[in-house]
């Protein structure tokens, strides 16, 4: 018996490992397997344990995508012994110039950089890198992933003619789909 099991285990692997249901599972361990050197038929029985089921059932449903890709415009990247301050000068420089877009610096080592906007499209991206390279002109595109909850987050939206803010921040929907 112990034969059967193993073989019924093997040809499970052996078969394709897709993303499956779990009654697909169970229905194809429920199938006979017949061991033509030995002359058996091996049948596979599932007991479930309480509700299983449901709790795979749950996760599943309950995936949630916190990030999808995008683009990001780079003002900063350096790795001398005064690239932070340097960083955090050019964030603080950003943010005054630009308070509708958001920025943050990162560190990877042994980088420093600052990265700015949160651009779903390549065409969103250039149109803030034609925006911003007057005042950042070493500034570059690079894919990044975007946090959603970035992209739905109230930005201050600065009026051009007058550069005031209003009183409470709007929320700008342009880049949700």
């Amino acid at each position: 018996m112990r034969k059967i099991l193993i073989f019924a285990v093997a040809l499970f692997v052996c078969s394709s490992v897709s993303a499956q249901k779990i009654e697909d599972f169970k229905a194809r361990l429920a199938e006979p397997v017949l061991n033509d050197s030995l002359g058996m038929v091996g049948k596979v029985v599932v007991h479930e344990v309480g509700t299983a089921a449901e709790v795979v059932r749950k996760s599943d449903a309950t995936k949630k995508v916190e990030s999808v890709k995008g683009f990001r415009i780079v003002i900063f990247f350096d790795n001398s012994s005064t690239a932070r301050a340097k960083a955090e000068e050019a964030i603080m420089n950003f943010n005054l110039l630009y308070p509708d877009v958001h920025s943050h610096m990162d560190y990877e080592n042994p980088y420093f950089k600052v990265l700015v906007g949160g651009c779903i499209t390549s065409e969103e991206a250039i149109v803030l890198l034609g925006r911003i390279k007057h005042n950042f002109p070493k500034a570059y595109i690079t894919r990044e992933d975007i946090k959603l909850e970035e992209l739905t987050r109230p930005k201050m939206v600065v009026n051009p003619d007058t550069g005031d803010t209003p009183a409470v921040p709007t929320i700008d929907n342009t880049n949700a789909q």
